[in-house]
């Protein structure tokens, strides 16, 4: 099931958490050989650019929920993110 593969417990340690430093990464986000998708090089160019948006808007950028939901099946991925800022005070 690809919505597992990337958190194989004989591939990652502690695959379930999400470090996005963690070395060595070999996922299979993007598939593998004849299956890997034709927008990887896009997608790693436009990651950094939205995700350095989102965090100059909202420096300060909070999960108001400890529980995420996802999609599963065929795909992982969340269904939202629910962020707010922290408040000062």
């Amino acid at each position: 099931m690809l919505a597992a593969a990337n958190r194989d417990p004989a591939q990652f340690t502690n695959p379930d958490t999400f470090d996005i430093q963690r070395t060595p990464n070999k996922h299979i986000a993007f598939g593998y050989g004849i299956h890997f998708c034709l927008g990887a090089a896009l997608a790693r160019l436009e990651a950094p650019l939205a995700l350095r948006a989102l965090f100059d808007r909202w420096p300060e950028a909070r999960l108001t929920e400890d529980t995420l939901d996802w999609h599963s099946g065929v795909m992982r991925g969340l269904k939202r993110l629910p962020l707010a800022p922290v408040p000062h005070g």
